[in-house]
């Protein structure tokens, strides 16, 4: 009898241990599965925290562009709402508006500029009065656009601001695209005044720059002439609202009068710019990659 009462509580211990080693097989289990779980919320969380993170320095850095810019009026908050960009029309934005912006700073302090106003220009009619022939200053353009109804009348007047204001010395002096012809008609129009004709004129073609941003064109001239019209030609030339760099010149006597030049210049011209717009990819392991928009793409 005894005997037996032994081997059962032997039988009820092991049975016990059984469930204690099960209970602690299918703990260790629900541990384990709740540790990858938590280990994958938190990158999880973290990934989503750096896409949003991503996404709200993107929405800051188009917003801070189209408040400098000038081109939208000011948000309400920090970053405009989809609202307000919906509602943004460029030709609608006065600059006195949107005091701190590339709009203002070239519609109001470079279209008044005393200095880019003292360069004379008198072929556009429209900056004239055609009864008085007084020149319309900057103010009274910029009310005509203030008070436009329709989209071309607005986009006129601010055609007009540039070509009326001190604004039209800035192409003349550094035109916003590579113009050969334009180049030659400018060159053209001092020898004119200086009363000069040369024997040979002619771009070379481009060259380097020395200056990010600016595109370069060289030119070739040569010409006999007598002293006085060749100092004089010379003279026009640096005096040109236009910047041509004599890069080497030759100067030889031919006679008692005479002088045969030949130089090579450079003139020069803005190259095209423009916004570079990036893609960011947000990686699972928190790396970021940027490519230029398009870039790849076939």
């Amino acid at each position: 009898m005894a005997k037996e009462v032994s081997i059962t509580k032997r039988l009820k211990i092991s049975k016990a241990q059984q469930n204690m080693l099960g209970a602690v097989l299918v703990s260790s289990m629900i541990l384990g599965v709740c540790l990858v779980l938590a280990f994958y919320l938190v990158k999880y969380i973290g990934f989503n925290a750096t896409v949003i993170g991503e996404k709200d320095a993107a929405v800051t850095g188009y917003s801070e562009t189209i408040r400098k810019l000038g081109v939208c009026d000011k948000p309400n908050g920090k970053i405009y709402s989809d609202t307000e960009l919906q509602h943004c029309n460029p030709n609608k934005v006065k600059a006195e508006d949107v005091a701190d912006s590339l709009r203002y700073d070239v519609l109001v302090n470079m279209a008044q500029n005393e200095s880019l106003e003292s360069v004379a220009r008198e072929s556009v009619g429209e900056c004239y009065n055609s009864i008085t022939g007084e020149k319309y200053d900057y103010e009274y353009w910029n009310k005509k656009y203030n008070r436009a109804k329709t989209e071309d009348s607005r986009k006129y007047y601010i055609q007009i601001i540039g070509l009326c204001s001190a604004l039209r010395a800035i192409p003349d002096a550094l035109p916003a695209s590579k113009n050969e012809l334009a180049l030659m008609a400018s060159l053209d129009k001092i020898f004119e005044i200086s009363k000069w004709t040369p024997e040979a004129l002619s771009p070379g073609g481009d060259t380097e720059s020395k200056i990010e941003g600016l595109g370069a064109i060289e030119l070739t001239l040569s010409v006999e002439a007598n002293g006085e019209i060749t100092l004089n030609a010379l003279n026009n030339i640096e005096k040109s609202v236009r910047d041509f760099e004599i890069n080497s010149a030759t100067i030889e006597w031919i006679g008692d009068q005479q002088l045969n030049l030949d130089a090579r210049a450079t003139a020069f011209y803005t190259e095209v710019q423009g916004l570079n717009e990036l893609t960011e990819t947000v990686k699972g392991d928190g790396t970021i990659t940027k490519q230029a928009l398009g870039e790849g793409e076939e």
